[in-house]
Parts: C-alpha cells; structure tokens; sequence
C-alpha cells in the first residue's frame, strides 16, 4: 500500500468514526483497524487524533472552498458570481453530506480555527474572495465577514438544517437563496453603476 493510500484510508476512516461516534470518544485504534493500516503507517501520517480529526476538517473545507472560488472567475458577470456561490454551496453539501455534516455540525468537536493549515486556507479563500468583491465595486464596507455572512448566511443555514434533518434539497429553496442572496448584496457592490453594467 502506497504511503498516499494510506493516508486517504485513515482520513475515510477517520470521518466515518467521528460521524458515527464523535471525535472525543473514537480511538486511534479504532481508526486504524477500520483503516485496516499498521501503527506505524498511522503514526507516520497523523501523530495524534486531533491532527486526523483537523486533516478530515482541512480535506473537507479545501473542497467546499474550491468549488465556491471555481463560481468566481474574474470575467463572470457580478448576479451571475453571487447566484453561482450559493448554487455551488448547496450543490456541494447535497454531493458531501458526510464531509459538510463534520463541517457544519462536529458532535462534539470544534477545528481550531488558529491551527497553521486551517487558518491559511481560509486566509487565502478569504483573500480571493475579497479581490473578486473589489472587482465588481465593493469598497471595503461593510466588513468583508459581515459581506459573507449577508451571501452564504442563509444557504449554510438551510444547508444545515437539511444535513441534519435528513430532508432533501428543492431546486426552488437553492433558486430562492441564490436570489435572496442577490437582492441582499446588490446595493452593497456598485451602487451607482447602471444596472447593465452589474
């Protein structure tokens, strides 16, 4: 077994344990017997679970946050950005229920936001996000979280309660979200440019 396959086996591994028995109360061992691995492959990738329990939290964030950035190329028009993150956030979370319910929803557990690989990926999400923003005539106010939380706020919210609840997504919730989300922002990006132009 390559030393790569190792490593995708014990993050699988992983994410079904902590799903199923919450992080604090899953055992490396039992990781490493469902990954079906030797210690030393286990220890050689992830010293400790708590850098197993942040690699699953990293693996599933790095997803969802390429998914949304691929909405954001820099000739897409602004509704067009806008609508496509919400649409890909929920299309996302409906595909990766596993990963999106031990991001959305940890048992017992919460990633350290301050942990090195976390922070920088989100740091440089957010740094793209922030430029994509100032491209279509956002002036730095209101802040950038307040930004995101008005965008995503809600989605994440239906998104959450639907992982949770074992409903099913409607094509018209992710429509009225992604519209919702536009008429939210609108005002805030280029306020004074003809609408065309947005």
């Amino acid at each position: 077994m390559s030393g790569t396959d190792a490593r995708t086996r014990l993050l699988t591994a992983a994410l079904d344990c902590f799903l199923e028995r919450g992080v604090q109360r899953t055992t490396v061992e039992q990781i490493r017997k469902r990954a079906d691995v030797s210690n030393g492959s286990l220890f050689h990738h992830f010293p400790s679970k708590q850098d197993l329990a942040e690699a699953v939290y990293l693996q599933g964030l790095e997803q969802h946050q390429a998914e949304l950035h691929a909405a954001l190329t820099p000739q897409l028009g602004l509704r067009a950005g806008i609508e496509g993150v919400v649409h890909r956030h929920l299309t996302w979370m409906a595909e990766h229920p596993r990963l999106a319910t031990f991001l959305l929803a940890p048992p017992d557990w919460i990633a350290p936001r301050d942990a090195p690989q976390i922070a920088a990926s989100s740091r440089e999400f957010f740094d793209s996000i922030a430029q994509w923003l100032r491209g279509h005539g956002w002036a730095g106010t209101p802040a950038l979280t307040i930004v995101i939380a008005i965008w995503t706020g809600p989605a994440q919210e239906y998104a959450r309660h639907r992982l949770l609840s074992g409903a099913d997504r409607t094509d018209d919730a992710t429509q009225v979200l992604a519209q919702a989300a536009w008429n939210a922002l609108k005002p805030l990006l280029r306020p004074n440019a003809p609408e065309g132009s947005r």
